[in-house]
């Protein structure tokens, strides 16, 4: 079995602005408290790299995922939107800091 990898991020708005903290794992893992909501989901085949994955990704898709970790509990529209409102604010950033770390 592979040792999995941990890695941590503080995401800042462009004007500097704490949006929260994101966990994400090499098994792909990802958890996060944000001022826009904490969400968590896990992939299971994103092909070799997990960082790349989410690199990959749109806040479309990205969003779909986060409601479908909170659909079992709660499943309504106005969730859904907030789902992928978190989507547009998270993501980006989150890109943002593993597009420098590759730097």
């Amino acid at each position: 079995m592979e040792n999995v990898r941990i890695w941590n991020y503080e995401l800042y708005d462009e004007n500097g602005q704490w949006l929260g903290q994101v966990v994400i794992t090499s098994d792909g893992f990802f958890g996060s408290v944000t001022d826009y909501g904490n969400f968590s989901f896990a992939w299971r085949a994103y092909g070799e790299d997990f960082k790349k994955f989410l690199l990959g990704l749109t806040p479309d898709y990205f969003g779909s995922k986060m409601f479908q970790g909170m659909a079992y509990i709660v499943s309504t529209k106005a969730v859904e939107k907030s789902c992928r409102f978190y989507a547009t604010k998270i993501l980006p950033a989150l890109q943002v800091s593993l597009q420098k770390e590759d730097s």
